[in-house]
């Protein structure tokens, strides 16, 4: 009997040890698509989001937030606004509800969050972030969590929900004084941060000069400082690694494989989740209003670099190709 007890006893302590290794949700744990601007356009492709939720959780999603006129509205900056133009209460969180919800009755913590929020905010006067803090409050249950300690350096652990939410950081912007440094010790950080955006031409380079000089950027030059309670993640564009556009479909070559290699290893040394931005292969007939910037001109050829990135394991991977991104990267694991 004492033996069987025991072989019992091991088996729990195997079986909980595997269950907080599924639960523990750190940079390099799992590559995810992330959707970029998935919001409509002035009253078209309403359905990005859909298409997102299609592709299948977990996922990360864009959502860009403009401050105009006393309202905060999903457009890609406030000089681009319509009157059709919606919100992100309007928009997204009906959306999203009924899977927030059945994520929550269900109580399985495995892949949460289900959903990443990554909001991009345009512009940020106070009044724009009050709101957006009141938009937090009442959907707070669903949102991941950290407890502020008393030194930023100290990392605390993800108290995981459906819905984790991260911000970008610009250059001299509030976000931080307002999501993280108001909040109390042993208060609860319910957005978290970026490392500081960094500004892609320092020496102002003309643009072809600049784009032909990006690629011999080391990621060391980018980012110095460690990730920390509310610094969690940063972007990368797809500039770093290799020139893009159309006529570069057919430059993949192992220099560059490595380069993705290198960022993502070095990100996750930092302690970041790490995102690369953005990567399409689309031909003018397929376009769905999506950005040329990073378009490579076919699927196989943005097939060759979403298969890098998450075989790096990248955290994630912005496309306005969002089921496309997630099969590859199904097929990856």
């Amino acid at each position: 009997m004492k033996r069987r007890l025991i072989i019992f006893g091991s088996t729990a302590v195997v079986m909980a040890v595997a269950m907080a290794a599924k639960l523990d949700y750190t940079p390099g744990s799992r590559t995810q698509m992330l959707a970029h601007n998935a919001f409509p356009d002035h009253g078209k492709y309403s359905d990005r989001l859909d298409q997102a939720i299609a592709a299948g959780v977990p996922f990360v999603v864009e959502e860009d937030l403009g401050w105009v006129d006393g309202r905060s509205l999903l457009i890609h900056g406030p000089k681009a606004v319509s009157s059709d133009d919606p919100t992100i209460e309007s928009y997204f969180f009906p959306k999203v509800r009924p899977l927030m919800e059945k994520a929550l009755k269900e109580g399985n913590k495995g892949n949460w969050p289900l959903i990443t929020l990554y909001l991009d905010i345009k512009n940020d006067p106070i009044e724009h972030l009050e709101v957006i803090s009141k938009v937090f409050d009442k959907y707070n249950d669903w949102l991941t969590t950290a407890v502020k300690t008393n030194d930023i350096t100290k990392q605390s652990p993800l108290d995981l929900k459906p819905m984790m939410i991260l911000l970008e950081d610009k250059e001299n912007d509030i976000k931080q004084e307002f999501f993280y440094d108001r909040i109390p010790v042993g208060g609860r950080i319910r957005a978290f941060g970026s490392a500081v955006k960094f500004n892609e031409n320092p020496k102002k380079l003309p643009k072809a000069e600049a784009l032909a000089a990006m690629p011999l950027v080391d990621p060391e030059q980018l980012v110095t400082r460690k990730a920390d309670n509310w610094r969690r993640w940063f972007g990368v564009n797809w500039g770093f690694i290799e020139q893009c556009g159309l006529a570069h479909g057919g430059d993949w070559n192992s220099r560059a494989e490595q380069r993705v290699k290198t960022f993502v290893e070095y990100g996750h040394r930092l302690g970041y989740f790490v995102s690369f931005y953005s990567i399409n292969g689309f031909t003018e007939s397929e376009n769905q209003g999506w950005t040329n910037e990073f378009n490579f001109g076919s699927r196989n050829s943005a097939l060759i670099r979403w298969k890098a990135a998450a075989k790096a394991h990248a955290d994630f991977i912005a496309t306005d190709q969002y089921q496309d991104v997630a099969k590859a990267i199904q097929a990856n694991r």
